[in-house]
């Protein structure tokens, strides 16, 4: 087989295969940072409120960092004069569904710290704007590591672990009572849940649910992600219960580090391993009185037709 022979599939192949996309970067990631992160703080200061723990400057920072992640994609438009259009997609759009969420839940926030009984409600929109943060991603069926199913229950649980995280971080500066024993069983719960769905997350992924490059992607980060984001806090935790003289701020490292899990996690998600779907083919056309040819998927791994 002469060389150029040996070239042509590659050369095929050339624009086929699955390419990072661009158009979302880091400031959509700062959007389901902070919303992520803000929500998941704001769930925990409103379950704190039935236990009779009240703290403005919590409430102040889940809306800020709320806030904070709607104006970085803000910053991400192109015509930002536009922004407002999104308003006017709440049948099939769940980006407007947020903003709409969000309609809700800064009025009803600024009220709660005017009238504090008001803040045992701002769990139910904070809820909402979380789920409709993780159906974005999921309705995005061009991007295989966003349209899988399990990137919802990812992105819920994600939430929920840094919002704890930022509680036992703020919370011993600004709760006088200190942070309350449920805060760290609900850390542990949160990471527990988040590296469960991921180790499924990653293996789907790996398996053929996305383009190699996505999936190495994905295994470089694993391991770091798993052992850092979410063995590290609760290695923390365990030394805030036998150290009780080193307990806010072994607290503190717990709440940081979970955080810190969870953003990168959307980083890799959002920009490293947003590889589209790519083209392919299920076979070559026949070439006169021929016989069809085998099809080809350039840039994926190839399952056994078992598997599929």
């Amino acid at each position: 087989m002469s060389e150029q022979e040996e070239a042509q599939p590659q050369m095929r192949h050339l624009g086929l295969a699955p390419w990072l996309q661009t158009a979302w970067d880091l400031r959509a990631a700062g959007n389901f940072i902070g919303g992520g992160s803000g929500t998941g703080l704001l769930i925990l200061t409103s379950a704190a409120a039935y236990y009779g723990i009240y703290s403005r400057v919590l409430l102040l920072a889940g809306l800020a960092l709320v806030g904070l992640g709607l104006f970085s994609v803000f910053l991400e438009i192109g015509r930002p004069l536009r922004a407002m259009n999104v308003l006017f997609g709440g049948k099939r759009s769940w980006m407007t569904r947020e903003a709409m969420v969000a309609g809700v839940l800064f009025p009803l926030g600024a009220a709660a710290l005017v009238y504090p009984d008001l803040v045992k409600v701002v769990w139910i929109p904070a809820a909402a704007y979380l789920y409709c943060q993780a159906r974005i991603l999921e309705a995005t069926k061009g991007i295989p590591t966003w349209r899988s199913p399990l990137i919802l229950p990812l992105i819920l649980s994600t939430g929920i672990a840094e919002g704890a995280g930022a509680f036992l971080l703020l919370g011993p500066l600004v709760l006088e009572a200190g942070i309350p024993e449920w805060g760290g069983a609900v850390l542990i719960s949160a990471l527990a849940a988040r590296v469960f769905v991921w180790m499924f997350y990653r293996r789907r992924m790996v398996d053929g649910g996305a383009p190699v490059a996505a999936a190495a992607v994905l295994i470089a980060f694993s391991g770091p992600f798993t052992i850092g984001g979410n063995v590290m806090p609760i290695v923390f935790l365990v030394l805030a219960g036998l150290q009780p003289d080193m307990a806010v701020a072994a607290l503190a490292a717990a709440g940081l580090i979970a955080m810190l899990g969870g953003w990168a996690l959307k980083i890799t998600i959002v920009t490293k391993a947003a590889h589209n779907q790519g083209f392919a083919i299920d076979h070559s056309p026949a070439r006169g009185s021929g016989e069809s040819g085998v099809g080809f998927k350039p840039g994926w791994r190839e399952v056994p037709k078992d598997k599929t």
